[in-house]
């Protein structure tokens, strides 16, 4: 349940870090699909990195993930963790042009 709950809240820190940084012009998204959800309005967004962590847990409430499934979802964390790391990166090297 864990992984599950780590990847809502990187799901919304993710969301909450390109909205800044695509608001303040920084960064561009770079996931064409995403992208277009964007180009729709910001709920839509949010919506999505939202409701699917949420639908994940719910999934894993119902049959806890094991084996090959577990195994994914773990290197789905670590995928993530690294796309939060590199949206640190940007933070600061924002912060660092903006002073």
């Amino acid at each position: 349940m864990k992984p599950c709950i780590f990847l809502l809240a990187a799901g919304l820190l993710d969301a909450i870090l390109t909205h800044v940084g695509i608001s303040s012009g920084f960064i561009e998204e770079g996931n064409p699909m995403m992208k277009e959800v964007i180009n729709k309005g910001w709920s839509y967004f949010y919506l999505i990195k939202i409701f699917l962590p949420l639908l994940l847990l719910g999934l894993f409430y119902l049959k806890p993930f094991k084996g090959t499934i577990r195994m994914l979802l773990i290197s789905t964390c670590v995928l993530y963790l690294s796309v939060l790391v590199y949206h640190m990166v940007w933070v600061v090297l924002y912060l660092n042009t903006s002073a």
